[in-house]
């Protein structure tokens, strides 16, 4: 069944705020993440939430989505926008609960999943976000932000093969990933595997300059 697509990316494109984010420490960064995933169509009761999302008011956000859950506990979106308010505020233990209701509400959307096994492993839970990622990539096989945040996960477990593959796989499906060449150069970096770090430079290079400046950065 084809997944639902993400109610966040019409809200952030909407908004202004689908710009790749630069911050170098994650490689999933939040914003991308949260804005990159599926498609959805614009309704009328989700547009309050858009101005929130522009002026990055995610006290603002978390509490409109609360406030709308009082009327509709059972509306998974709401949920995913009060959890997405939550984790742009750093409160990650939050936005997980969010998630997971969301998660359970909407099971075939794949941003809800890959959203919540990203604060599973924010809160330190990489078994249980490497679950929620089996079942992101049931809903979606091709979901190179999963294979990203798998990436990641393996990759801060000191299993370089497996984050690897994790990389590789992604960007196999999208070779233009930025977020999969950064992850990879990384792991190159730290193992001094200077020809995948020269390879993973260079396409950052075109595709995203400060994370090519990033990596070429001496350690």
């Amino acid at each position: 069944m084809k997944a639902v697509g993400s109610l966040l990316l019409v809200l952030a494109i909407a908004s202004g705020c689908a710009q790749i984010a630069t911050s170098m420490l994650i490689n999933a960064a939040p914003e991308l993440l949260a804005s990159t995933l599926g498609q959805y169509n614009v309704r009328t009761e989700f547009s309050d939430a858009a101005p929130l999302i522009k002026a990055r008011d995610w006290l603002g956000l978390s509490t409109l989505a609360r406030q709308k859950l009082e009327k509709e506990p059972a509306r998974g979106e709401w949920w995913q926008l009060a959890g997405y308010g939550h984790m742009q505020a750093g409160e990650f233990a939050i936005a997980r609960d969010c998630f997971e209701r969301a998660t359970r509400l909407l099971p075939e959307e794949i941003s809800g999943w890959n959203l919540y096994a990203y604060t599973l492993k924010q809160t330190g839970e990489p078994r249980a976000a490497m679950n929620a990622l089996d079942k992101a990539l049931q809903v979606d096989p091709t979901s190179t932000q999963a294979l990203v945040i798998l990436g990641d996960i393996h990759a801060e477990g000191r299993r370089p093969l497996e984050a690897i593959r994790a990389y590789d796989r992604a960007l196999q499906i999208d070779e233009r990933d930025i977020f999969a060449w950064y992850g990879m150069g990384l792991l190159a970096k730290r193992s001094n595997d200077s020809s995948t770090l020269d390879r993973a430079i260079k396409a950052l290079t075109q595709l995203h300059p400060p994370f090519a400046a990033e990596l070429a950065k001496k350690s």
